[in-house]
């Protein structure tokens, strides 16, 4: 047994066990403060010791995991993905004091996660986050939300957004008996496509046309929630990519080129997580994105754009 594990167990006065989090660091005193800090609203676990971590979670229904990245034995991102495989149901929050680019893509493309929090963290905001993250796992029922396949006979759509002629072709050559696909090379076009058509995939490099896509997909992630969102580009903005996590969800990070087998592999889950998505409200609550206030500040759209994002916000509201 880990000497700083300390669980914090239920009262023996209370009518309701406390949902469980448990916390990974390899500092013993971000630990104590972590079990100060939840004690009172959530069962405890701490350790620093990635089996027991692991073992814990395995054998108890956790809640929220929480994980340092940057660990002697494992790194976060890899614990995180193991949690994922053994406790789908847990909500995973990745807690790190560097920016490290690998790191964030593969808490994305492997992890999953729910948010990616850098260290120093205010109390406020890690108690938001974990909260949050609570009340999602609290009304997620995972027997309620099997796999969903689509049996229309209609073709699922994907639209690529890129300029690439390239990739466009790659893409309707591997895609096109499987999915209808669409092409924009701009923002609008892309817009109208949202507007008039029930897009289940998007790939999109993060710059179009000069222009830094990232702000419009956290717009459409608020306003179209089962949109899946691949991302494709040679990425070196940290700050970038965590946004992408927080305010985007964004499904995968995509390296450029693209290997075909990659690409299949990744569209074929996105789809699927798609229907998964359309299927269950509960599960779209786990991928919900945080709300950024300045993103309309940020956002500069044509009135025709903006009308297409009403639209969006019409179909969807459905």
């Amino acid at each position: 047994m880990n000497e700083i594990e300390d669980n914090i167990q239920p009262s023996a006065l209370s009518t309701e066990p406390k949902p469980k989090i448990a916390f990974i660091d390899d500092e013993k005193r971000i630990l104590r403060s972590m079990k100060l800090l939840f004690r009172k609203s959530h069962d405890v676990f701490i350790t620093t010791d990635p089996n027991e971590y692991i073992d814990y979670i395995k054998n108890n229904h956790v809640h929220v995991a929480v994980s340092d990245q940057r660990m002697p034995e494992r790194v976060g991102v890899d614990i995180l993905r193991e949690v994922k495989e053994v406790s789908p149901s847990t909500m995973r929050i990745l807690l790190t004091g560097y920016a490290d680019l690998n790191a964030i893509i593969g808490s994305i493309n492997d992890g999953e996660i729910y948010r990616y929090l850098t260290k120093p963290c205010k109390s406020e905001e890690l108690q938001s986050v974990v909260g949050r993250a609570t009340e999602i796992a609290l009304t997620y029922n995972p027997d309620e939300n099997a796999d969903q396949i689509d049996s229309s006979d209609n073709k699922q759509t994907l639209l690529v957004i890129d300029e690439n002629d390239e990739l466009i072709e790659q893409i309707r050559k591997q895609f096109s008996n499987s999915y209808k696909v669409l092409h924009a090379t701009s923002l609008e076009t892309a817009y109208d496509y949202l507007a008039n058509y029930d897009i289940g995939v998007c790939i999109t490099d993060i710059n179009v046309a000069g222009e830094n896509i990232a702000p419009i997909i956290f717009t459409l992630k608020q306003d179209a929630p089962h949109l899946v969102v691949l991302v494709q580009t040679q990425f070196q903005d940290a700050s970038l990519l965590i946004d992408l996590i927080n305010k985007g969800q964004v499904y995968r990070c995509l390296p450029k080129p693209m290997r075909a087998s990659l690409l299949e592999i990744s569209v074929n889950r996105a789809f699927r997580h798609h229907s998964n998505l359309k299927a269950s409200p509960d599960l779209v609550k786990r991928h919900e994105v945080e709300h950024d206030p300045e993103n309309d500040i940020r956002i500069d759209l044509s009135n025709r754009v903006r009308s297409f994002i009403g639209k969006l916000r019409k179909r969807f509201s459905l």
